[in-house]
């Protein structure tokens, strides 16, 4: 007997500017820098901020305690479409940000992992978004190249502070404590 999977469940599905994106699900090089991230970034902020992984972030710039106190605001924000992303992995350090559906504001920072497939979707669209929003700190990993870029929020635009390897040990820049080691992640060639 054949297996039926609707191909919807493989996908994620992201809205900006009311455009829908849709990404396969990540591959194995993907995942496990995903993970490797999200533990380190979950094991340095301990209690103080939410670490979230491809959970929904409704992106905006009004005050999220406001909003979730409007169930009429909440539903607008949802139905909007207009800056509904789920990052690889991202940062809360306010706890008003957490709702039902997932997090509402903008993050801290944002880890998007690239993909062969989709490339374009984090090192432009989304890029320009969280540049849009305002999320102060952006890194860009890429399993493929084997590099990490880190951007800085300055003056409303994003500016390259760093690059480095994957087997280099580097450093937030929001959070001047926080240094990332990924150079014990074991990666497959990738067709």
């Amino acid at each position: 007997m054949a297996l039926n999977i609707n191909e919807d469940f493989l996908q994620k599905e992201e809205w900006i500017n009311s455009i829908k994106y849709m990404s396969p699900r990540p591959r194995y090089n993907h995942v496990e820098l995903q993970g490797e991230i999200y533990l380190q970034l979950k094991q340095y902020f301990k209690r103080k901020c939410n670490v979230s992984i491809e959970a929904a972030l409704f992106l905006t710039k009004e005050d999220p305690k406001i909003i979730k106190n409007d169930k009429n605001k909440i539903d607008e924000l949802v139905k909007s479409k207009q800056a509904e992303v789920a990052p690889d992995v991202a940062v809360y350090c306010d706890k008003n940000q957490i709702f039902y559906r997932g997090y509402i504001g903008i993050p801290q920072l944002v880890v998007e992992v690239l993909s062969p497939s989709n490339s374009d979707d984090d090192l432009i669209v989304k890029k320009d978004l969280y540049e849009r929003y305002g999320v102060a700190e952006y890194w860009i990993v890429s399993p493929m190249s084997r590099k990490v870029w880190i951007y800085e929020l300055i003056d409303n635009k994003y500016e390259l502070r760093h690059s480095c390897t994957l087997n280099d040990k580097f450093k937030s820049i929001r959070f001047n404590e926080l240094e990332v080691d990924l150079s014990e992640v074991e990666l497959i060639d990738e067709e």
